[in-house]
């Protein structure tokens, strides 16, 4: 059976550490997990040497971003199938096996991926994301649909895209997974595989637009021609510009103190109005 290799770039990660550590021990299949941490100055090393085990091997040392420790953890894993997943996020083990499964059965797929559960800072879950199925010009164009953590794929196609490109800041994996992913096999499977953790203190949720302007950027290197680059241009302004007005995009969920959309106010407006007149 394939080795999985599970690589997790950390930085003061004792917060949230434990949980990922525990999932990936509830995992039944051959395993190895390769942590990168760039050398933490709170509890984290206390935290993975309680968790001490052949299938961990961890490093703490300084380095040059998330891109750089991903990059090293790739470097010194040594399993057939791969994956990444952040040290604020956790594993759902049965779906992750059903996911190995699937491409032990399938030798003709080259990567799969699905949904996940979305967790607010203290583990609430608040919602759940299934990702329509794989399409590389939908990835392309639109961006960030596939959640990249849930990402499982062969080592074998490390011969096109050796690793990830530290210009980028935090699209590292979006420009990744574009080079890695084109013209291959891919299947969803529709179900979470991950919870994934939306804080304050993420990269997403200190500065959400970082991102959007790097895929941008990435997006445009594959256009083909103008109209692909005016589709593309299109496509971001309108995320920038109508998502918000109708959803609580980019955060995934509304906050508690109720910061609703524009559409979903009107929606409450006309209920009340309705009401109101029922009562007349």
């Amino acid at each position: 059976m394939s080795v999985l290799s599970i690589i997790t770039p950390i930085y003061n990660s004792a917060d949230y550490l434990p949980e990922l550590l525990e999932s990936v021990e509830q995992l039944r299949l051959p395993h190895e997990h390769v942590v990168v941490d760039a050398g933490s100055t709170d509890a984290t090393v206390e935290v993975l040497e309680a968790h001490e085990r052949s299938e961990l091997r961890w490093t703490s040392e300084p380095d040059r971003g998330q891109t750089h420790a991903v990059n090293k953890g790739i470097q010194r894993s040594s399993g057939d199938l791969l994956t990444w997943i952040n040290g604020d996020n956790a594993y759902l083990p049965a779906a992750i096996e059903r996911a190995v499964a699937l491409l032990e059965a399938r030798p003709e797929v080259d990567a799969v991926f699905g949904g996940i559960e979305i967790v607010d800072e203290h583990g609430t879950m608040r919602r759940t994301y299934i990702p329509p199925p794989w399409s590389w010009r939908r990835y392309v164009f639109i961006g960030d649909y596939v959640p990249t953590e849930t990402i499982i794929w062969r080592r074998s196609l490390l011969e096109r895209a050796t690793g990830l490109d530290e210009r980028w800041e935090d699209a590292a994996d979006y420009d990744f997974f574009l080079r890695l992913l084109h013209r291959r096999n891919v299947e969803r499977i529709a179900q979470p595989l991950i919870r994934y953790r939306y804080h304050p203190d993420s990269k997403t949720g200190r500065d959400p637009w970082l991102a959007q302007g790097e895929h941008r950027k990435i997006r445009a290197q594959w256009a083909r021609n103008s109209a692909d680059r005016a589709a593309m241009w299109g496509i971001d302004r309108a995320k920038r510009g109508v998502l918000p007005r109708i959803s609580s995009w980019p955060r995934p969920w509304p906050t508690d103190q109720g910061d609703v959309s524009l559409v979903q106010r009107s929606v409450v407006r006309l209920r009340a109005g309705r009401l109101g007149q029922s009562r007349r």
